[in-house]
Parts: structure tokens; C-alpha cells; sequence
């Protein structure tokens, strides 16, 4: 009942904010890109509201610089709630790269290709590939949130890293951003209603990765997912010494 509730909750503040983006849509694109972004990192915050979420962000210095360039953010995943951490971590539009099954659910596929989110068919891996391929071309737009593990991990532990968005990001030249979040999973799969509320929950950026100019061959992709890991096992070791 309670999880019901929830999702009755925010469906209605997604209906809610129609009002808003119509409103804005009339004013033209740019009003309306500015308005789906504002709703999005709104939308992002009162998810993290309803399910009782104590976001706590470090590492936000490294978003700062050159916000207009090809950024892609390399995150692990353990929670459906690691969508609206990142999108009230990063307090910007950002897309993402999404399983197609998404895509299909009416009011929540608008919200995802309004904000610029990829849908991709991991059933077909060279459907998948093209499709990353093609928003590649797009990163520029908008800045992309992949987890490159490919799926939530439903154990918390570390899944092994897939390179298909990691050579999106290569292809686009972008400015690879690694992020690790810790305990989403406790505050929504893993729930105890006993524990502590608001539950915390920990999301931290590390230092740009710079992949312009870099050939796209493997020996590129293995440095990316050398310095991802790199970065999520100092995260991880932090944690583990609190």
C-alpha cells in the first residue's frame, strides 16, 4: 500500500508538471528546454522527498567547468532510485541511456524523450549498438548519464562493465565525469522500515576524463573503464573506512 501511494504521488506531481511545459511550449523551443529542464531536476528532488532520501553529494566541483561541452556521466547502478539521484545531483537536464521496456509506459516515456533519454534494446546488441552510435552524434545537446554495468545489480554487488557507452562517449569526444552511489539500493529494493529515515544516501563525481582526440579501438575503451573502476573502488574503499 504504502509503494502504491508512492507512485500515486508521483505520477500526479508528472501530471502536474504537463501544466508548466505546455504553458512554456507555446513560448517557443528555448523557453521549452528550459522548462523541461527545471521540471526534470524538480521531479528529481521530490522522488528523493517521497521515498525519504537524505542526498548527500561530494565531488559537485568537478561538474563546474565547461558545461556546454560533450559531457557523459559514467555511474554504477543499484536502484531504480539512481535516476533521481543523479538528476538532483547534477541539477541539470540530463538524459539517459534507458532499457526500450521504458519507453512504452505513456506518461513516463514523454517525461524521458522530452529530457533527451536514448532508448536502447539490450535483447539486440547491434540494434544496441547503432543506437549508441546515433547518440553519440546527439551528446552535445545534452549531457547523457550511462551505467555502463548495463543493468541494476540485484545484489549490490559490482556488475562487469559493458563498453558500448563507453565508446558512445569516445565517439562524441566527450568529457567523461565517473559517479558512484552508494545505499540507494536500502532506501527502495532493499527497504527496511525499521531502519533510519530520511535514509542516506551518498553520490560522488570524480575528475573529468578528457577522451577527445582518442582513436576508437579497444585499447581507448579499456583506459575508460580502467579509470571508471579506478574511481568507483577508491569510492567504495572510502566508504568501507566510515
Amino acid at each position: 500500500m504504502i509503494t502504491v501511494w508512492r507512485v500515486i504521488r508521483i505520477l500526479a506531481f508528472m501530471a502536474y508538471c504537463l501544466r508548466d511545459y505546455a504553458w512554456a511550449a507555446l513560448k517557443g523551443p528555448a523557453q521549452s528546454r528550459e522548462t523541461i529542464d527545471r521540471l526534470f531536476v524538480e521531479w528529481g528532488f521530490y522522488l528523493l522527498k517521497v521515498f525519504k532520501v537524505d542526498l548527500r553529494v561530494s565531488g559537485r566541483g568537478h561538474l563546474s567547468a565547461e558545461r556546454d561541452a560533450p559531457r557523459v556521466y559514467l555511474c554504477n547502478h543499484n536502484s531504480w532510485l539512481d535516476i533521481p539521484v543523479m538528476t538532483a545531483g547534477t541539477a541539470e537536464g540530463v538524459g539517459f541511456v534507458a532499457k526500450k521496456e521504458l519507453g512504452r509506459i505513456p506518461l513516463l516515456a514523454f517525461w524521458m524523450r522530452a529530457v533527451g533519454c536514448v532508448f536502447i534494446d539490450r535483447s539486440n546488441s547491434s540494434s544496441a549498438r547503432r543506437t549508441l552510435e546515433q547518440a553519440a552524434r546527439t551528446v552535445g545537446d545534452r549531457p547523457l548519464v550511462v551505467f555502463p554495468e548495463g543493468t541494476r545489480s540485484k545484489t549490490g554487488k559490482r556488475l562487469p562493465l559493458k563498453m558500448g557507452g563507453m565508446r558512445m562517449a569516445l565517439l562524441a569526444g566527450a568529457r567523461i565525469i565517473p559517479a558512484h552511489i552508494h545505499n540507494s539500493r536500502a532506501a527502495y529494493e532493499a527497504f527496511d522500515p525499521k531502519g533510519p529515515q530520511p535514509l542516506p544516501v551518498d553520490l560522488r563525481f570524480f575528475p573529468p576524463m578528457e577522451t577527445k582526440g582518442m582513436p576508437d579501438e579497444k585499447a581507448s575503451w579499456n583506459a575508460i573503464k580502467d579509470y571508471v573502476e579506478k574511481c568507483w573502488d577508491e569510492a567504495e574503499a572510502d566508504l568501507n573506512k566510515k
